[in-house]
């Protein structure tokens, strides 16, 4: 798949996310240190799963791999800030959900 789209969830409040996320091919959730309670980013990973776009988490602001998700996202799909491991899964993403 050449050049996949990426719909990058952090804040449903003041976006339409559903049309913009139906054209893509990959969530990606930007996990900060209180993405626990961010109930708009909950909503988002509940439409990817809707759709059958498939959602990843990469932690920024401080947050660690250990630091509590979203709800709906998933631990062992969250991964510290590192290009070379993005890069690997947002192939892998390519061939998962609606994409496979």
């Amino acid at each position: 798949m050449a050049n996949p789209r990426a719909f990058l969830s952090f804040d449903f409040d003041h976006d339409e996310p559903q049309k913009k996320m139906a054209d893509t091919h990959m969530c990606i959730v930007l996990v900060g240190r209180h993405m626990a309670t961010a109930t708009g980013v909950a909503k988002e990973i509940a439409m990817a799963k809707e759709l059958l776009v498939p959602v990843f988490g990469v932690c920024v602001d401080g947050a660690g791999t250990g630091s509590t998700p979203p709800a709906g996202s998933q631990q062992n799909r969250t991964m510290a800030w590192k290009w070379g491991r993005i890069a690997a899964t947002v192939r892998q993403m390519t061939g998962e959900g609606k994409n496979g």
